[in-house]
C-alpha cells in the first residue's frame, strides 16, 4: 500500500538547518533528520524454515538471528530486535510493506509512530558517551551493530553504520525532548544540523 499520508517532522527543530553551539572550524557532531523513512516490524517464528527463506527470498537478505546484529537488504535495512522481532527500515521509495511475501510473518508499519536521526563526526562517541550505558568500543560495538538501549531516559535503537555514522530511532513522542538533549549535550563540541535525509 502507497503512504498517502503527509508526515510532518517529529521535530521541527531539527529540520533548522545551521551550525551551533561552540565556535569551532569544524563542527564535532553533525546531525541530519531522516525524515523520509518507511518502517515496517515484523514478527516471525525463525525456526520455521518457510519463514526464514521467504523472508530472504522478499528482503534479499537473510535476517539477522544474533542478538544487536542487523544485514543489508536489497534497498533497506533489517535490524534484530529481538528473538522472534525485527525493524525493517528503507526509504520511502523502499520496496518494503505491510504486503511482503513473507510466509507466516505478522507485518506492521510503524513509520509514523518514529523519528530517526543519522549522527556523525569526530566526536560522535564522546556525545553518545554522555546518555548512553552501552560500551560502544569497536572491540564490543563494531559496524552493523545495533542495540536497543536508552540516551536521556528514551528508549532508543542504536545503529552502527559502515561509515562510523550511527542512525538512532526513536518513539516519536519523545523526540522533541531527545533533541534538545543531544543538542545540549552536543554544544560544547560545536555541532551542525544538515538537510533532512532519506
Amino acid at each position: 500500500m502507497v503512504d498517502t499520508l503527509i508526515r510532518e517532522p517529529a521535530c521541527l527543530e531539527a529540520c533548522c538547518t545551521g551550525q551551533f553551539g561552540a565556535s569551532t572550524p569544524h563542527a564535532g557532531i553533525t546531525f541530519a533528520a531522516r525524515t523520509r523513512l518507511r518502517l515496517i516490524n515484523m514478527r516471525g517464528n525463525p525456526a520455521q524454515t518457510q519463514f526464514l527463506d521467504s523472508a530472504r527470498t522478499a528482503l534479499g537478505c537473510a535476517l539477522p538471528l544474533t542478538a544487536n546484529t542487523s544485514c543489508a537488504a536489497a534497498d533497506a535495512e533489517v535490524f534484530w530486535l529481538g528473538p522472534d522481532e525485527w525493524l525493517i527500515a528503507g526509504s520511502q521509495n523502499a520496496s518494503i510493506s505491510e504486503t511482503l511475501p513473507i510466509g507466516s510473518a505478522s507485518l506492521t508499519d510503524v513509520s509514523h509512530g518514529r523519528a530517526a536521526w543519522r549522527i556523525a563526526g569526530p566526536r560522535v562517541y564522546d556525545l553518545l558517551a554522555k546518555g548512553c550505558s552501552l560500551d560502544l568500543h569497536s572491540s564490543a560495538f563494531s559496524p552493523g551493530g545495533c542495540a536497543q538501549t536508552s540516551i536521556a531516559h528514551v528508549g532508543v535503537l542504536l545503529y552502527l553504520r559502515g561509515d562510523g555514522s550511527f542512525d538512532l530511532y526513536c518513539a516519536r513522542s519523545y523526540a522533541q525532548h531527545l533533541w534538545h538533549w543531544l543538542t545540549e549535550a552536543a554544544a560544547e563540541y560545536g555541532y551542525e544540523v544538515t538537510a533532512s535525509i532519506d
